[in-house]
């Protein structure tokens, strides 16, 4: 198979702009699970297609508005996530459940606002829809909900979500490389051999088994110890009756920039890739494992340990390797080629490029 996409496509800044138009202002962006906005004013900020977006539990309900002050346009929340009121840190403007100016520090001053007025003030509100305990925003208005979003990968999403537990680690990361040879990266294991020799690829993961939905694909593989196997039964005991189980490795891309795996169902990796520039994307992973029975036992805290040092070594291995190739497309006029194994990565090219070219 020929690459549909040509080395100018990963550098070039108006090809990132075009991007953030046609590709993330369009598509149902992933914000983060229903438990990271449990309490009260827990918040969570966002850039969606170059555009400042936050997240918030504003009185038990998740809202998506533009991360924006009417008043005079400040950033209203600054932080990565936190738990702080909806309230502007330039001049104390708050806003309640509905995104209209709520409170108004020495209001008296102002000329006395209508509630239509008022209204009219009201933060940008985006449509937030939710997979099981997935949270996803989008910024305009969607063609299709999330459900038709997903397609054949609600179901198994929805399952998957409900299994995870605690989280382990936050991995944040900015890769000095495009965010599309970041996403390509996950979809094959080509490299594996190579790049993963002592960390992913002693799990014995490998063949051809994907799976298409939409703008999306999975891989599923077997692993090299199997889930019955007597040497992972001490680990495993604490999620017998776990709520999701698979018996090897499973790998979601959901298209543009969301990446979900899994392991036995025991443990979980999610991770975005958010574009930064033509030639920097911030990576973000978070670790998790399964909900427990209760039955914890001594290797638990052993395994997140393992679990947590795994994924950052591989992490790293595919940073170092994105950079060489992000330093790379700049000199070549080499169309590339790609192998039955790049099979997902050349399906996210088509649907990349036929996004572009609208």
């Amino acid at each position: 198979m020929t690459s549909n996409i040509a080395a100018r496509y990963y550098f070039k800044p108006d090809f990132f702009e075009l991007e953030q138009e046609a590709i993330f202002k369009k598509c149902w962006y992933y914000v983060g699970l229903k438990a990271d906005y449990k309490e009260n004013n827990d918040f969570a900020t966002y850039t969606i297609g170059g555009v400042p977006v936050v997240v918030q539990n504003v009185k038990g309900t998740i809202k998506a508005f533009i991360n924006v002050c009417s008043h005079r346009f400040s950033i209203i929340q600054k932080e990565r996530r936190g738990n702080r009121a909806l309230m502007c840190p330039y001049h104390g403007w708050s806003y309640n459940a509905d995104g209209i100016p709520a409170g108004i520090p020495k209001k008296p001053l102002f000329k006395d606002f209508t509630q239509e007025e008022l209204c009219e003030m009201k933060l940008t509100e985006y449509t937030l829809q939710t997979c099981g305990d997935l949270c996803f925003v989008s910024i305009e208005e969607p063609t299709q909900n999330l459900q038709e979003y997903l397609g054949d990968f609600y179901t198994q999403l929805e399952t998957l979500s409900e299994g995870i537990g605690e989280q382990c680690d936050t991995n944040t990361m900015t890769i000095d490389a495009n965010w599309k040879v970041i996403v390509e990266n996950t979809l094959e294991s080509y490299h594996v051999n190579l790049i993963h020799a002592n960390t992913f690829r002693m799990l014995g993961a490998g063949g051809l088994s994907f799976n298409f939905t939409g703008k999306h694909s999975n891989w599923v593989s077997d692993l090299a110890v199997p889930e019955d196997s007597p040497k992972l039964a001490k680990v495993h005991k604490p999620f017998t009756g776990r709520p999701y189980s698979i018996a090897g490795y499973v790998h979601y891309l959901i298209y543009p920039n969301l990446l979900i795996s899994s392991s036995y169902g025991t443990s979980f990796n999610i991770s975005q890739v958010d574009p930064v520039s033509a030639d920097q994307t911030n990576f973000n992973s978070y670790v998790y494992i399964s909900k427990t029975n209760g039955t914890g036992n001594a290797l638990l805290g052993f395994y997140k340990e393992s679990l947590v040092e795994f994924n950052r070594n591989v992490f790293k291995e595919d940073k170092d390797i994105c950079e060489e190739v992000q330093k790379g497309v700049r000199h070549t006029q080499q169309k590339g080629v790609l192998s039955l194994e790049e099979k997902r990565v050349h399906a996210f090219q088509e649907e990349y490029i036929k996004q572009i070219q609208k």
